[in-house]
């Protein structure tokens, strides 16, 4: 057998070994790329969808704050009303003096609540877009009852026990719309906690 048939044995053996190898060996690296960059796309659709989440927690719980501050703005400008109508000239003469500040406290205070409530509503729409789809509904009733939440702060002669709507038909004392709000928070934490930490 010569040099060249020899060499010609080898070199067709080599490809028909080789060619496949190459083959497989750039599949594997395709899949292996592919896997890691849904991987990564994976990781940052999560990381997104916690940041929305967390935002919408902070909202709300901002949106609280602002109401309570407002509600108790609200008080303090009732109290200042009371005492401008009373027959002590103290009283009076007291209550006339801080009318103004507490005036603008009830106004400003107020409007950090309408300020909060816009967050909130943002922060579930951005939920929307991100998902996860698991949230969405618990977000959505964090803002139904943020905006119920701003009612006490808007009137000074609201009491926590006055009947408030809370839907077209249905009323609520106050104080349920406190209290759902909170569980509506709890819940919020509970799904979420569930859905990142559902590995």
């Amino acid at each position: 057998m010569s040099i060249a048939t020899i060499t010609s044995l080898v070199t067709a053996a080599v490809a028909v070994v080789g060619v496949p190898a190459v083959y497989m060996q750039a599949r594997a690296a395709r899949l292996s790329a592919e896997a890691a960059g849904r991987a990564q796309l994976q990781h940052t659709r999560r990381t997104s969808q916690h940041a929305a989440s967390v935002e919408v927690l902070t909202a709300a719980d901002e949106l609280k704050r602002a109401c309570d501050n407002s509600g108790s703005a609200t008080w303090w400008l009732t109290m200042i009303y009371e005492d401008e109508a009373s027959d002590d000239n103290r009283r009076r003469e007291r209550a006339t003096e801080q009318r103004e500040s507490a005036e603008q406290r009830q106004e400003e205070a107020q409007g950090h609540g309408y300020e909060a409530f816009e967050r909130l509503v943002k922060a579930v729409a951005r939920l929307e877009l991100e998902g996860p789809d698991s949230l969405i509904a618990s977000a959505a009733r964090l803002a139904d009852l943020g905006d119920l939440l701003q009612l006490q702060g808007q009137s000074t002669s609201f009491d926590e026990d006055d009947l408030v709507y809370v839907t077209e038909h249905e009323q609520q004392p106050f104080t349920w719309v406190v209290s759902q709000f909170a569980e509506a928070r709890s819940k919020f934490i509970l799904d979420t906690r569930s859905y990142f930490n559902d590995i």
